[in-house]
């Protein structure tokens, strides 16, 4: 050890050298006493981000599991093209599969009870292109869900919702709509009527996910349309990518492959603009044009506020509108992410204190060699150096508490994950405690447990300096 410190740069050396207390044989009850309280609070830190990263990681592994990384949807008029659009998006790169759906809002009845329910019709033959449903039935297959004209219609429910309304596969139930196209039914003296339809129960899914799991309801593409009445409509078209967080760049990846803004476009927005911004001035300005530069500064303001608020029709018509999965889940991950922020901030204050526990040491280690460090300064030592001393064993000291902290922390996360800790999934929407630690959330909570340690640093080496060394000179006398 001493031979080491011979090769280690004045600063480092000594500082090292200050972890063995009054007898040099070992560690000092001061020093494993801080390496202690920082490796408990990093450790504390740890479990806390792992459990709320887990909440994040379970539901948007579960909710992409029933749903896609990205829905187009056709504006105004409805989506009859949808055919040849999902063949368009199929071909750009980074898309893993395409399908069509509808989405509705429903009731559903059996013989023990109703609910609401959401509907969601799906092509068979491209499902398993865009979500897991398949995996995740009881039975491992969709096939039952087919349907051809002239046979009954079959449902999946979730597990959940079937339990629920306490039916089974084979047993029959019931579907009520309140909005039905005109193919195939007809408008009541006061509009269109609430229709119903009889379903068979094929099968149960369950996602993990107790929103889904007890409110959604599959059917087979074909059939919805045709208990729908809308004919070969969808709601819209689903997109799997291959890397789920590259949603934004495939985002204008999409709209340029649908609606390609081509010179004509550009011609066309460019004398629609002029048109708008010579009407808006005509009302902005007096007759005869502008009488001072306080009405033509006037004119250029309201000009300007329009273009930003959108009040010229400028722009390529958008014909179709782009809904990712983080923007469906908005509310649900944003609350995540500040849960998050605001845990991690207050159990960093635990590390805060035991961070402080440095400056109580090194006021300790101090006292205790005020001789060597008298010394140090009747040799010539500055008390910059002396500082620089006191901050490499103090953020010696941090840096081994947060890899002890790091340490305790992974084994409490295998721990938690080793645990069946169930869950009521009515309140937290998933049935089991998650525990996830990612490399991103343990460089985080080291980097700012070290940011602490140092500003500690800095305190006690500044107040460890300031010792008179003429105490220790009269003690060495």
């Amino acid at each position: 050890m001493a031979g080491l410190l011979k090769s280690l740069p004045f600063s480092l050396a000594l500082g090292l050298s200050l972890f063995s207390g009054r007898r040099r044989s070992r560690i000092s009850a001061a020093t494993v006493v801080s390496i202690l309280g920082i490796g408990v609070g990093v450790a504390t830190l740890t479990a806390v981000l792992a459990v709320t990263g887990g909440f994040e990681a379970a539901f948007r592994d579960r909710i992409l599991g029933v749903y896609p990384h990205i829905v187009v949807l056709a504006r105004g008029d409805p989506f009859t093209e949808y055919p040849e659009v999902a063949r368009q998006l199929a071909e750009l790169p980074g898309v893993v599969g395409t399908n069509p759906s509808t989405y509705d809002e429903m009731m559903l009845s059996a013989d023990g009870g109703s609910a609401g329910v959401i509907v969601k019709g799906v092509d068979l033959d491209g499902v398993d292109k865009v979500s897991s449903l398949r995996s995740l039935t009881r039975g491992g297959d969709l096939a039952s869900l087919r349907w051809h004209e002239g046979e009954p219609m079959g449902v999946l429910l979730g597990c959940a919702l079937m339990d629920r309304l306490k039916a089974s596969p084979g047993e029959r139930v019931s579907l009520t709509t309140p909005v039905r196209g005109l193919e195939g039914g007809g408008t009541g003296p006061f509009g269109m009527a609430p229709v119903q339809h009889a379903f068979f129960v094929k099968d149960c899914f369950e996602s993990g996910f107790w929103e889904y799991d007890s409110r959604l309801v599959v059917l087979d593409l074909a059939a919805a349309q045709q208990f729908l009445g809308r004919g070969t409509v969808v709601r819209w078209i689903e997109m799997r990518l291959a890397d789920m967080l590259a949603t934004d760049p495939m985002r204008r990846e999409v709209l340029s492959k649908l609606q390609p803004f081509t010179m004509f476009d550009v011609v066309r927005s460019i004398a629609r603009l002029e048109h708008d911004l010579a009407r808006m001035t005509e009302l902005s300005l007096p007759q005869g044009g502008a009488e001072s530069v306080v009405d033509l500064f006037r004119a250029v303001h309201e000009g300007r506020q329009a273009l930003e608020y959108s009040d010229v029709g400028s722009g390529p018509t958008q014909r179709y509108r782009l809904i990712d999965w983080k923007e469906m889940n908005r509310n649900l991950f944003g609350a995540l992410r500040t849960q998050k922020v605001v845990l991690a901030l207050f159990f960093l204050i635990i590390v805060l204190v035991a961070a402080f526990n440095i400056v109580g040491t090194q006021l300790i280690v101090a006292r205790e060699r005020v001789k060597e460090v008298s010394t140090l300064v009747a040799l010539g030592a500055s008390r910059r150096q002396l500082a620089r001393v006191f901050v490499v064993h103090g953020f010696s000291l941090g840096l081994m508490g947060v890899v002890v902290g790091l340490g305790l922390g992974w084994l409490v996360v295998r721990g938690i994950a080793s645990i069946d800790f169930s869950l009521d999934p009515r309140v937290y929407l998933i049935s089991r405690l998650p525990a996830s630690l990612s490399w991103t959330d343990a460089l985080v909570i080291g980097s700012l447990s070290l940011g602490v340690v140092l500003v500690s640093c800095l305190m006690s080496s500044w107040r460890a300096t300031r010792l008179n060394p003429v105490d220790g000179l009269r003690k060495i006398s």
